[in-house]
Order: structure tokens, then C-alpha cells, then sequence
């Protein structure tokens, strides 16, 4: 038995159930909080030019850094006080991020580029967040679909999250290198809480799962992996990273650095999954025991411009993205510590 076979023996049986999602009831008080840049977050004696700044999460492994930098204590060793707001997901915190509700979000790269190509958001990445890796993004549907290959998938209904969304540019590539016609297969904007109940019912044939739902799809839907969207020319694809307004960073650059220097070890952590299952649960609503098998996504400590400028390729060959964007001109390189 191959070492995936005995982690998906385990997940399905344990069976653990999934709780509601943290972001699911506080993602509201990201718009309607008060904003953080009032006169008495301004300065700090440490020399930071704003010392309390507000960071936008969401449910996702990406956030993790985020969570692990305030448990640790990272952010206060670099004279920071945070105040962490889970988001549903990441476009609905660009409002937040441009009326200064937020200092920092994470969006995931596909939505900030698509804003950054419409002129929508005048924002950089800061922080890598994570990248995908094979195992914890993949299609999933019924054992007995009939579906174990890209080819199977002609014809099908897809659940991808949302329309244009990463998850559906992904599988778009991935017919693509395996010769099946991306146009040939209808894409369903349901979210990816929801795609396996709809994939039960007959609503959809198959879906685009992430975790920590990939790995309840199997313990409570028995549903199973039938193609991998993480694999040859979409491998190791950038997910999510911490953005802020070019403004924030242009007037606050010694507490933009004091950001990035916490979450060079946040990130380290972030890869020790004794650490990281610290958070997972707070994170995305699972059990301790289901986020011990959760597939984990790679976290990367420094900003990499080439890295990023596949997402932008992506979105030129799947997408319909026009703009001819330069990774490089928004990311604000990673300080050495």
C-alpha cells in the first residue's frame, strides 16, 4: 500500500467531522469594524511609523503564518501589535484594504491579479503566503463516476469555487496538457464547502477541492481524488500571499519590514506540522485529529517575482487577462533578517 492510499485509509476512517469555518461568523466584522488607523495606532517609541495594524485572514492554509507569527509572539518581538480579522474570502477585504480598515490581507494571487490587471487595487505583495502543492488541491467525485482520468472529465459538471476562479484555471490547464478540449467540460461557480454535497446529490459530477475540505470529502462523502491540478506545467503554483496598498507601503515602510521580518520565522513554523496543527484547527474548523492529516501546502519565507509571474501566465492563457503585468513591480522584496 502506497504511502497516499494508507493517508487516505486513515482520513476515511476516522471520519471526523468538520465544524463551521471561523470565518463563516466573524467575516462580517471586517467591513463594519472600526478602522485601525486612528491617532492612537499612529507612531510607536520603537521607531515604527504605525506600531497597531489590523491583517485580514481567511479559513485557508495560506493565513497560517499570520496565526503562527501572534502565537509565537513573532509580531510583538518586531514592536507590533496586531489585531488578526477572519475574512470570508479575499476579494471582499479589498474594500477594507483601500478604505484602511485593514493594513494587510491575504487575497489569494489569481483575485489580486485579476484587480491589479482591471486597475481595481493599487496594492503589492508582501508576503508569500503558500504554495499548492499536488496533493492538497485536487478534482474529486464518486467512486463510482466513472471518472479516473482528464478525459473522463469531457462532458462533466465541475464545481470551481467561483467563475474565473483559481480553481477553475487550474483544471482549464490541466485538460489542456492532457489534449482534452478545456471548453468541453461546464464549470459550476459553487464554493468549495458546498461542491461535495452537490457532487452527492447529482449536482455536479465532480469539483475542485481544497483543504481542510479535500480531506472531509473523503471521511464524510466518501468521495476520492480523480485528477491532480497541481502537477506539470501548473506544479508548485503560488496560492495566496499578504498584500497592502502601494500608499501604506510607500508611507510605512519600517513597519512593512517589521511585518515581513515576523513572519520569515511564522513561516518556518508553518512548515513543522507540530506547529502548524497548533492553529489548523482554530484556522479551518476542524478537529485536532482531521487537521493532523490535512495535505500541506509549502511556505515559502522569501517574495520570488518568477514564481509569481506564473499566476499572471495563468490568468494571460485562461483567464482572458489582456494587461501585461510584471510580477516584479508589485512585490516588495523580502528584507534580509
Amino acid at each position: 500500500m502506497s504511502s497516499a492510499t494508507r493517508r487516505r485509509f486513515l482520513r476515511l476512517a476516522l471520519g471526523a467531522t468538520v465544524a463551521a469555518p471561523l470565518a463563516t461568523s466573524a467575516g462580517c466584522s471586517v467591513l463594519n469594524g472600526s478602522s485601525s488607523n486612528d491617532s492612537s495606532s499612529q507612531g510607536s517609541s520603537n521607531g515604527l511609523e504605525k506600531s497597531k495594524i489590523t491583517v485580514g485572514i481567511l479559513t485557508s492554509q495560506g493565513s497560517a503564518g499570520a496565526k503562527l507569527a501572534e502565537k509565537f509572539g513573532y509580531f510583538k518581538q518586531q514592536g507590533l501589535d496586531v489585531t488578526i480579522k477572519p475574512i470570508t474570502a479575499g476579494p471582499q477585504a479589498i474594500p477594507a484594504l483601500i478604505n484602511g480598515e485593514l493594513d494587510f490581507t491575504v487575497i489569494n494571487y489569481v483575485s489580486f491579479y485579476q484587480a491589479i490587471g482591471a486597475k481595481t487595487l493599487d496594492a503589492k505583495v508582501v508576503v508569500d503566503g503558500d504554495t499548492a502543492n499536488e496533493n492538497s488541491q485536487m478534482v474529486v467525485a464518486k467512486p463510482d463516476s466513472g471518472i479516473s482520468s482528464p478525459k473522463d472529465l469531457a462532458g462533466k459538471k465541475i464545481g470551481i469555487q467561483a467563475s474565473k476562479s483559481a480553481a477553475e484555471l487550474l483544471v482549464r490547464a490541466q485538460l489542456k496538457d492532457n489534449d482534452v478540449d478545456p471548453n468541453s467540460v461546464t464549470y459550476l461557480p459553487i464554493t468549495f464547502p458546498n461542491i461535495p454535497a452537490a457532487i452527492a446529490s447529482g449536482q455536479l459530477d465532480a469539483g475542485v477541492e481544497v483543504e481542510p475540505y479535500l480531506t472531509t470529502a473523503e471521511q464524510k462523502q466518501g468521495l476520492q481524488p480523480v485528477m491532480k491540478i497541481i502537477t506539470g506545467s501548473t506544479a508548485n503554483m503560488p496560492n495566496t500571499g499578504y498584500i497592502a496598498m502601494s500608499k501604506f507601503i510607500n508611507a510605512n515602510p519600517k513597519t512593512v519590514a517589521a511585518f515581513q521580518r515576523a513572519m520569515i520565522p511564522a513561516q518556518t513554523d508553518a512548515a513543522d506540522r507540530s506547529k502548524i496543527s497548533q492553529v489548523l484547527p482554530e484556522l479551518s474548523g476542524v478537529d485536532q485529529a482531521t487537521a493532523a492529516l490535512l495535505n500541506l501546502d509549502t511556505f515559502p519565507t522569501s517574495n520570488n517575482a518568477t514564481q509569481l509571474q506564473r499566476v499572471i501566465t495563468l490568468l494571460q492563457n485562461y483567464g482572458g487577462m489582456t494587461a501585461q503585468l510584471n510580477a516584479s513591480d508589485y512585490l516588495v522584496p523580502t528584507p534580509k533578517v
